[in-house]
């Protein structure tokens, strides 16, 4: 289960550093514009992915990093979901990588709770 965890760990540290990056650069800021929100939430956005990224490393070592870097990375997916499907009015197959990312790093947060 340790290997499985630490693989899904470091899966979304690369996913959420790229993505991050790509936010904060400004590279996504027409996507923030279309979604209505002020451009600070670029870079509100990529500092969580990227805290996120950081804390799912770092808490391969230390379980109680990569249960707050999960709650933060899923919240911040769970925000990206919604904003998608209710405020975007994107069909529901778009909010799928964020809903699926959802899942994965609240799954992390779960088990390093118990």
């Amino acid at each position: 289960m340790f290997i499985l965890v630490t693989a899904i760990q470091v899966i979304l540290c690369v996913i959420f550093l790229f993505t991050g990056s790509k936010i904060i650069s400004g590279q996504m800021a027409d996507e923030f514009k279309r979604f209505g929100l002020p451009s600070f939430f670029n870079i509100l956005t990529g500092l969580f992915e990227l805290v996120g990224a950081v804390g799912m490393v770092i808490g391969i070592w230390i379980p109680v990093i990569a249960l707050w870097a999960g709650l933060l990375l899923g919240g911040t997916m769970l925000a990206a979901a919604f904003t998608l499907v209710v405020l975007a009015k994107d069909p529901f197959q778009k909010a799928i990588p964020a809903i699926v990312l959802f899942v994965l790093s609240l799954s992390v947060s779960i088990i390093h709770l118990f």
